[in-house]
């Protein structure tokens, strides 16, 4: 889970750096990000005991709030303005579809710290679980 949340994040960070010149291509981008930070509090959530049902259910599922609620009661420290920007991500379902109004969404380079934050807490611990001497991939924000 950590190293398909490094993945996602790493190509989110890579869409971010190409100019590709197109209108809303934040839209993928935010996406990416957002089902990283997704992955990594899954991640987390691994390490500390919760099951894969537990993830799969509605009350966790894609539910980054419900995510991160549990994951800091396990211990993550998660900055309360990373949190709030969490529940703004949240919404990146809407990035995958037309919509039409306004509507609050991230900067990418907001969702990158939080990415950065997250892999730099969770990798050594998933890479210490799993009893390995050397240490995660970094990861590089935007």
């Amino acid at each position: 889970m950590f190293h398909y949340a490094h993945a996602y994040a790493t190509s989110a960070t890579a869409l971010a750096r190409a100019d590709i010149g197109t209108i809303h291509s934040d839209a993928p981008i935010r996406f990416l990000f957002s089902h990283a930070i997704e992955l990594y509090l899954k991640a987390y959530l691994l390490l500390n005991g919760v099951t894969i049902e537990e993830l799969r259910s509605r009350a966790l599922g894609h539910n980054l709030k419900m995510l991160t609620g549990r994951a800091v009661k396990l211990g993550l420290d998660v900055p309360k303005v990373h949190r709030q920007s969490m529940e703004v991500a949240n919404e990146a379902i809407l990035d995958r579809y037309i919509e039409t109004g306004a509507r609050t969404v991230l900067l990418p380079e907001g969702l990158s710290e939080i990415c950065s934050n997250l892999h730099e807490q969770i990798g050594p611990a998933v890479y210490l679980a799993a009893g390995l001497s050397r240490k995660p991939e970094p990861y590089h924000s935007i």
